[in-house]
């Protein structure tokens, strides 16, 4: 687990500290999907992207609604009151926390719209391979700086993604999956091979 420091840290609010820990488990279902199905990895860590904007807006009062989106924190519009929010959220993270917070959401974005969205010369695995490791490298930083901010931690800086880290390898997940189609193929043909003997007789 490469996010194992966020366990660590201890809140005195107990919505803050539920915050917290639903990030964490998130994180671990989206390493839990890096090899098997890094699509859905990117999927869960742009929600989780959403979590954490959530938590800054509890912890420095910013004012937006509990269930308010990703664009919402990150996004100007032609609303003026709602501009008013988005320069409070982003005068808190900074600008470098809001230069990875929106790199995650059009990665992630990207992952949503899966095939339908260009290729940029890649296979679609590639892609989503490449998505799912430069969202997990951005991830790592954005939790680092939100640990340093609202926990004053000064012992996340050493901290870095690894795939060495990961619950599983590439290898593992591999033939997890190969394993899985096999059962998958097996099924198929005794279902058809059933159908063969009740239509043939």
């Amino acid at each position: 687990m490469n996010f194992e420091f966020i366990r660590e840290c201890r809140l005195e609010s107990d919505e803050l500290q539920a915050m917290y820990d639903n990030v964490l488990q998130e994180l671990e279902r989206a390493e839990h999907y890096y090899w098997r199905k890094p699509q859905e990895c990117g999927i869960i860590l742009r929600q989780t992207t959403e979590r954490i904007c959530r938590i800054y807006n509890t912890y420095y009062q910013i004012g937006y609604p509990g269930n308010a989106s990703l664009e919402e924190f990150l996004c100007y519009t032609d609303e003026n009151e709602h501009n008013v929010m988005v320069s409070r959220f982003l005068s808190v993270v900074r600008k470098e926390q809001r230069d990875r917070l929106n790199k995650l959401r059009v990665l992630g974005d990207d992952c949503i719209w899966g095939e339908e969205a260009p290729d940029q010369g890649m296979t679609f695995e590639d892609r989503m391979g490449q998505n799912a490791r430069h969202m997990m490298e951005t991830m790592m930083e954005v939790t680092k700086d939100m640990c340093e901010k609202i926990n004053k931690r000064d012992d996340v800086f050493d901290e870095f993604f690894l795939e060495e880290a990961l619950p599983e390898t590439k290898e593992e997940a591999g033939k997890e999956a190969l394993a899985a189609a096999e059962i998958t193929t097996s099924a198929e043909n005794t279902k058809k091979s059933l159908f063969a003997r009740i239509f043939h007789r």
